[in-house]
């Protein structure tokens, strides 16, 4: 019976599989794609579309969701509070004034101090934001008893995105034992806070602006060796002191050094005091392999290290020990950020040490001296762009540098890898820039008049003129000087500039340098002053104490034929100067007998 039954079920299983249209193929056996493709159609979407959800109830239920996970913190209805009673503080008048604002900042306080959450809540953007103004707006006792809890968590709160703001804070408005505190609370970690991007422009401040040289010295050392991390010695000021009385650490000094300055490098950190510091005693120590290939490494960023004391000395040493190459890497660094580079305090000492050690003075031309050229009157304006334009037309005079820093210059000079003379690169530097100078002197006169710092450089530049622009430079100051209607800004009052210290004293100094243009052959200032001057001015001078020496000044450093032509136009006058009652007077009077 079961066989029976079976037989008929595979009977009839191959009747079916008969009546079955055969699939057509590719001859190879293989169905056909236009066959394969209907045979996997997708079966048509006979479903009703879901209903769109209610928005406002998944944003309703989403923030219950949000405020039952931030009531799991048992700090949450004290931040609560805490923000509402800073939402009211941020506003700039209140109904009670000043009472009322200290009233809710004591009761803002008294949320926290004392049960230790200031150090665990300092962590997130709302809370930091709380007390950072506590420090701004607190008093001297809250300001201390927050940083009693906040000064044993510094190391955290400097690697902490929001946590360094209160940091900064901190430093910023506390007095001089908590900055002490925090500082010290910073040792051992100085290499890890320099090398990590979150705590290092709040570890730079913390070192450049309220660092003690104290406090910068035990810094420094633990770039030196990871002892210094736990032990400070007072004798180490610098990477050489480390094996001054043992040489046989040299090796190990030095490694260590390079280690640690490889670790900031490799994050592009060297906007920092205590990184550039170290740069320059590395640089000043290691051997002329590690620094040559510190220096390739530092050549791109010349204009960042170049923003510190010691920072511009490491730019310096990458002038004077740098191949060529690196020197070239160097200005295409500094060409696009020459100007605000030369009014840096101390960024223009890297662009004078380029002026200075650069043999290639057609590139310094195109890469530094086209820029500088285009910022003339914004340079002459600010202290020390004045600096780089004076090494210019007047390098290495000490009556505008400073010995030291002339002595600096030549010894990293005669250890560079320069070869042109040094008055021939000057001379080239000199014929460059001379020529916009002097007309620029020229065309606005009264600017390069207008103050005795600006006007010191226009002597400079009116020095070092070539013979055919002197004439015209000396005739346009003589026109300034004896427009009776000249004056200047001094203390935020106007003052004429005849009476004017600083350009009174400018104008005696171009009236003795006279006698070196006779010598020459060239124009004088005295004379142009002289052919320019009318009796109105002269009547006016005379009433002025220091008009009257500079007539005694031109008496004193004319020639002969000078001397006649002055008397001349005084001698009408004589009454007049024997009324007035000034020193000068009485000195002239004198001078015309």
């Amino acid at each position: 019976m079961i066989k029976g039954d079976k037989r008929k079920s595979e009977t009839d299983e191959e009747t079916e599989n008969s009546t079955k249209k055969p699939k057509p193929t590719d001859g190879k056996g293989n169905i056909s794609k236009d066959d394969s493709k209907s045979t996997f159609q997708k079966h048509p979407n006979n479903q009703t579309p879901t209903q769109k959800p209610d928005w406002n109830t998944l944003k309703k239920e989403k923030k219950e969701l949000k405020i039952k996970r931030k009531q799991a913190n048992k700090f949450y209805d004290v931040i609560v509070e805490a923000k509402k009673i800073f939402e009211t503080l941020r506003q700039k008048q209140l109904k009670g004034g000043k009472d009322e604002r200290n009233e809710l900042i004591d009761k803002l306080h008294g949320l926290f101090v004392g049960k230790g959450q200031y150090a665990k809540v300092i962590f997130a953007h709302d809370v930091a934001r709380i007390v950072q103004f506590l420090f701004k707006f607190g008093n001297e006792r809250i300001r201390k008893e927050v940083a009693d809890e906040l000064i044993p968590v510094t190391v955290d709160m400097l690697q902490s995105k929001y946590g360094r703001r209160c940091l900064k804070s901190m430093l910023m408005y506390g007095n001089s034992e908590i900055r002490s505190a925090s500082i010290q609370k910073m040792y051992g970690n100085a290499v890890k806070f320099t090398s990590h991007a979150i705590s290092a422009a709040v570890f730079e401040y913390a070192y450049s602006t309220w660092a003690t040289p104290k406090h910068k010295q035990c810094l420094v050392q633990e770039f030196f060796g990871d002892i210094y991390k736990q032990v400070k010695d007072a004798e180490v000021k610098h990477l050489r002191d480390v094996y001054q009385n043992s040489p046989n650490m040299k090796t190990a000094a030095l490694q260590a050094t390079k280690a640690n300055l490889s670790r900031v490098l490799n994050k592009d950190l060297l906007d920092s005091g205590i990184v550039q510091t170290v740069l320059y005693q590395y640089l000043s120590e290691c051997s002329p392999d590690d620094k040559a290939e510190l220096i390739s490494q530092l050549a791109p960023h010349a204009v960042v290290i170049s923003n510190s004391k010691d920072g511009a000395k490491a730019a310096m040493q990458c002038i004077w020990h740098g191949s060529n190459k690196d020197r070239k890497v160097i200005m295409k660094a500094i060409k696009e950020h020459v100007k605000d580079l030369s009014k840096h305090e101390h960024g223009h000492c890297t662009v004078i040490g380029l002026l200075d050690a650069v043999d290639d003075t057609v590139l310094l031309n195109k890469m530094i001296l086209t820029p500088i050229l285009s910022e003339i009157n914004a340079l002459a304006a600010d202290e020390h762009g004045r600096k780089v334009l004076l090494w210019l037309v007047a390098p290495a005079d000490s009556t505008h540098f400073h010995p030291l820093f002339i002595n600096e210059l030549e010894e990293g000079r005669a250890a560079s890898s320069s070869k042109k003379p040094l008055e021939q690169r000057r001379q080239e530097l000199l014929n460059y820039t001379v020529f916009t100078l002097i007309n620029e002197v020229i065309s606005n006169t009264n600017f390069w008049m207008s103050s005795g710092s600006i006007a010191m450089l226009t002597l400079a530049i009116v020095k070092s003129a070539p013979i055919e622009h002197l004439q015209d430079a000396l005739n346009e100051i003589a026109k300034v000087v004896v427009n009776t209607e000249w004056t200047v800004d001094k203390d935020d009052e106007k003052l004429l500039g005849i009476e004017h210290p600083g350009l009174h004293m400018i104008l005696k100094k171009l009236i003795q340098h006279d006698k070196v243009f006779a010598e020459a052959e060239k124009p004088t200032f005295s004379s142009s002053l002289l052919n320019e001057i009318s009796d109105e001015t002269i009547t006016k001078w005379l009433t002025i104490n220091r008009g009257c020496f500079l007539f005694v000044a031109l008496y004193e450093n004319g020639t002969e034929e000078l001397q006649n032509l002055l008397k001349e136009k005084l001698q009408p006058r004589i009454k007049k100067i024997k009324s007035t009652k000034s020193s000068g007077a009485k000195i002239l009077l004198q001078k015309l007998k």
